[in-house]
């Protein structure tokens, strides 16, 4: 096992880790291609910004912000939260629907 692998910091000085693109917590698996090695500050980093969003939602999420007309334009911790969440619940009904279509 590599130093990289056991979270030591390998010659670059970057300690890396593992970042699911689809979230284990919602269906993604160990698979090498939902697995991207990537430096440890960056991934604390997508968590911090995006929470369990998948790219495609991440996209979808920073339209939102920039593009989304809204009486104000001072954000909240709160108003971001609850935007991920609404995002998600969108993927998560579509998903259903497109279930219930191959029935």
């Amino acid at each position: 096992m590599s130093d990289e692998e056991n979270g030591k910091k390998p010659r670059n000085g970057r300690k890396m880790t593992r970042h699911h693109v689809i979230p284990r917590s919602r269906g993604g698996g160990e698979l090498e291609e939902n697995i991207k090695r990537m430096p440890d500050r960056y991934h604390t980093a997508w968590h911090i910004f995006f929470g369990n969003l998948t790219p495609k939602e991440a996209i979808v999420f920073v339209k939102r912000i920039f593009v989304q007309k809204r009486k104000s334009n001072k954000w909240k911790m709160r108003d971001f939260y609850l935007l991920q969440l609404q995002i998600q619940e969108e993927t998560f009904r579509r998903g259903k629907k497109k279930k219930k279509k191959y029935k």
